[in-house]
């Protein structure tokens, strides 16, 4: 029966390509030879992971933590000590960990200097960086079917996303709270199954015709009546879920968000929800993927924003609303 010792190099590399990254450290481990094809090895990993928590006793202290699959590294500490902690499904390995007299952001830059060098790039399935406070190196590449974004400060999130090398997303998320607005590019528009901007786009109504994702959230005071009327409805399937966050006067008609030859009822809202419009949506309307199911389109107008959401109708578990025969109630 052959060993792994006499499988040919270009084999071994086949089986390498379609190893996780547990299967690959383990390898590396059992010969000089090995070691080395390992590294001249392509890896993509399923999931690659940048996240930093401040400690809730030091705000200077902060722990990194880069998961790679089931592996993972903890960077810990603040000012020029560091420690490193490595192990596999959340579990720290003691026998592994050591402590370095650097910034913690020193030695995890050098880190993914060594992956570059190793791989080339940053290659995943799904990559996300959660509040992770650094700039990516200029060298650095990433290329993913989906990524996410969250609050990273500085605007940060322009830079990493820049550094990408896929020509498309499947899913793509980016939220945070303060920071620039985020630049509209084609790799956005065209994401195919979801989209999440939790952050000033300045998308505009042209733009938002061209976004393919069913499933999208969006924030922009460039959108206006006319974009939204025209995107709801079209592309949705039955669990996805349009959401549209713009700037209208408040004064603000609702009801000619409603796209025209569309029939629908108004549904009764209670007083204290004064600044919440709801319909369903019956029919009349077109979609790609021939789901005709009645939809839920509703409006909250806060002091300066409009949130616009749009759903596939679902009973509710309890007794329905009241429904008025068509519209107005008025």
């Amino acid at each position: 029966m052959p060993s792994w010792k006499t499988v040919p190099d270009d084999v071994k590399k086949e089986i390498l390509e379609f190893s996780d990254y547990e299967s690959r450290c383990s390898m590396r481990l059992c010969s000089k030879k090995d070691y080395n094809l390992v590294d001249v090895t392509s890896f993509k990993a399923k999931n690659f992971a940048i996240s930093e928590v401040f400690s809730n006793m030091d705000s200077n202290k902060t722990q990194i933590r880069v998961d790679i699959d089931n592996f993972t590294i903890w960077f810990i500490g603040k000012e020029n000590q560091t420690r490193v902690d490595r192990g596999w499904d959340g579990n720290v390995l003691e026998e592994f960990s050591e402590i370095k007299s650097e910034n913690r952001y020193i030695v995890i830059r050098r880190f993914l200097d060594r992956w570059h060098q190793r791989f080339g790039m940053i290659h995943a399935e799904k990559v996300s960086f959660v509040m992770f406070d650094q700039p990516p190196s200029a060298h650095w590449k990433i290329k993913c079917n989906k990524l996410t974004m969250y609050e990273l400060r500085g605007g940060h999130d322009i830079t990493w996303l820049d550094q990408c090398v896929s020509s498309k997303f499947e899913k793509l998320e980016i939220t945070r709270t303060h920071g620039p607005p985020l630049p509209i590019d084609r790799r956005i528009l065209g994401t195919s199954k979801s989209l999440r901007i939790g952050v000033d786009c300045n998308m505009s109504d042209e733009q938002l015709d061209s976004v393919k994702a069913p499933d999208f959230y969006v924030k922009s005071d460039g959108i206006k009546g006319s974009g939204i009327r025209r995107k709801f409805l079209k592309n949705g399937q039955m669990e996805d879920r349009t959401e549209i966050t713009v700037a209208l006067p408040e004064n603000f008609e609702f009801k000619k968000l409603v796209p025209e030859n569309v029939s629908y009822r108004s549904l009764e809202i209670p007083e204290w929800s004064s600044s919440v419009f709801e319909v369903k949506l019956l029919g009349g309307f077109e979609n790609v993927h021939g789901i005709q199911n009645p939809r839920k389109f509703r409006v909250r107008y806060t002091p300066d924003k409009a949130e616009v959401s749009c759903e596939v109708w679902k009973r509710p578990r309890s007794e329905s609303l009241p429904i008025i025969e068509n519209y107005d109630s008025e």
